[in-house]
């Protein structure tokens, strides 16, 4: 048996997957997560889980005394830009305050790694001349979601300067896609590929593209959509870096360097899924970036990250696929 992970956020969309290739990998997992928006079903039985939030310092402290808990993965969350923007509160508590209560614990107890689940909203609306973004670029969120991980993103260096604490932070760029069993299952759902299904396969819904008028070739807002299972992948090769005290970079972007619009995203999936998709216009959404593409060069190098499943037509179609055999509205 490899070393064991504590997943947070375990029984999301990301975790869920996380887990279960965890376990192929044969490490042995723990995982907590409040199911407020996860899902027990999507839960391998092969894992010890406990129902908590990350802001429960008892429950943490059961945890870390009843596993030998060697590396933390950190997914869980609040995610939902707009959302930050009208409750900044939740943001701020959820992904800094409770997330700073398990570091606590992690070095109460003696964990002093970490793999950290951030986001490229760290970035705000960077230059045109940025973009691909690296790593590098300024830090400059423009909304409560970004700030509220970049806020973690800093008590991470200085908890890694004052309690050796060792971490990667991977931000995420526009995950998608499905396994064959786990995929996105969001309530409310507010991600694109989901969504144009929905419309796709529910003639009674229509998508609704939140503006039009970005400085893009469509006038449509651009983003690097990347597939679940290899932002995961990406995740396994951070936990062996640190496992194994390899030499590593403390941030990595996780895309493919190509970005798709709005639109061409519905095209896209006319043509894997050989439907209309029925659309509006509507406003843009404060807090949304024009565009947002990562350079992930540094991640590929330093950690050997190679992606298999850079292809929106393979990750509409899994996408698909999932929301066919287990999405009910």
């Amino acid at each position: 048996m490899k070393a064991t992970v504590l997943v947070t956020g375990a029984a999301g969309y990301i975790g869920s997957v996380a887990t279960e290739i965890l376990l192929n990998e044969g490490y042995k997992v723990v995982a907590i997560d409040d199911l407020s928006t996860g899902h027990k079903e999507f839960l391998s039985e092969n894992i010890t889980f406990y129902k908590s939030s990350i802001g429960d310092k008892k429950a943490l402290e059961r945890i870390f005394n009843e596993n030998k808990i060697d590396i933390v993965l950190h997914i869980a969350g609040a995610a939902i830009v707009s959302e930050s923007v009208t409750n900044p509160l939740k943001y701020f508590d959820i992904n800094f305050c409770q997330a700073q209560n398990m570091l606590d614990e992690m070095i109460r107890f003696n964990v002093k790694k970490i793999v950290f689940s951030s986001t490229c909203a760290v970035y705000g609306i960077p230059k045109s001349s940025d973009i691909p973004i690296k790593e590098e670029t300024e830090t400059k969120p423009i909304n409560p979601y970004g700030e509220s991980k970049l806020l973690f993103e800093n008590a991470l260096k200085w908890y890694k300067e004052n309690y050796c604490l060792d971490f990667i932070s991977l931000r995420y760029f526009n995950v998608a896609g499905a396994t064959k069993n786990k995929g996105e299952k969001h309530n409310p759902e507010t991600h694109l590929i989901p969504l144009i299904l929905r419309a796709a396969y529910d003639k009674n819904h229509e998508l609704m593209v939140f503006g039009n008028d970005y400085p893009t070739k469509d006038g449509t807002a651009i983003r690097d959509y990347i597939h679940v299972i290899d932002l995961n992948y990406a995740h396994l090769k951070a936990i062996e870096a640190l496992l194994g005290n390899k030499s590593h970079n403390n941030f990595y972007n996780l895309g493919y360097g190509h970005g798709f619009t709005v639109l061409e995203i519905v095209n896209a999936a006319k043509e894997v899924l050989e439907k209309e998709i029925n659309y509006k216009i509507g406003k843009k959404r404060e807090g949304d970036a024009p565009t947002l593409v990562a350079n992930s060069i540094k991640i590929r190098k330093d950690l050997e990250w190679i992606p298999q499943y850079d292809n929106i037509y393979e990750i509409i179609k899994s996408a698909s696929d999932f929301y066919k055999n287990f999405i009910q509205y």
